[in-house]
C-alpha cells in the first residue's frame, strides 16, 4: 500500500472545489407563504401595507405590475417593477413588504408611512420656524 502525499490528496479534490462553491454562492429558493387572514389577494396585500400618505391600491402602476396572482406576486424582482413603471421608493418598499410577510409578520407590525415634509426651510440649525436663532443678520432680516 502505497502513501499519499499531500498535494496528490489536493488534486484528487481540486474538482470538487467548485462545485460547492457554486452551491453556496448561488440564491437560495424563496417559499410562497399562504394567504393569512383577510390578506388573500395582491390588491389585498397592497391595501394592507398602504399608509395615508402612500397609497398603493390607487397607483394603477402598482396594481399592475403585482399583478393577480399570489405566487406570481412573490416572485417579483426590482427588474420587473422597473419595467413596469413603479417608482424606487415603491419598489423597494413593496419587495421590502413581500419579504418581511414571508418571515411570517402581519402587515400591521411592518407598515410605515413616508415622511412628513419638512416644514422649516431655510438656512439649517440657524434659522428655526422662519427667524434667525443665531448667527449674523443679513441685510433686511429681522432679529425674532
Amino acid at each position: 500500500m502505497s502513501t499519499w502525499s499531500l498535494t496528490q490528496m489536493m488534486r484528487m479534490q481540486a474538482p470538487w472545489r467548485p462545485v460547492f462553491a457554486r452551491f453556496l454562492s448561488s440564491a437560495q429558493n424563496r417559499t410562497v407563504p399562504p394567504p393569512r387572514g383577510s390578506i388573500d389577494t395582491p390588491k389585498a396585500f397592497l391595501k394592507a401595507i398602504s399608509r395615508t400618505r402612500r397609497d398603493l391600491v390607487s397607483n394603477s402602476t402598482c396594481v399592475s405590475a403585482v399583478g393577480e396572482d399570489w405566487n406570481e406576486m412573490f416572485s417579483l424582482t426590482t427588474e420587473k417593477l422597473k419595467g413596469a413603471g413603479v417608482p424606487v421608493k415603491e419598489r423597494k418598499y413593496i419587495l421590502w413588504s413581500l419579504e418581511k410577510y414571508r418571515q411570517g409578520l402581519h402587515p400591521s407590525e411592518f407598515a410605515y408611512d413616508i415622511k412628513k415634509p419638512k416644514k422649516v426651510r431655510g438656512w439649517g440649525p440657524r434659522v428655526q420656524k422662519g427667524y434667525r436663532v443665531r448667527g449674523e443678520l443679513r441685510p433686511g432680516e429681522k432679529r425674532a
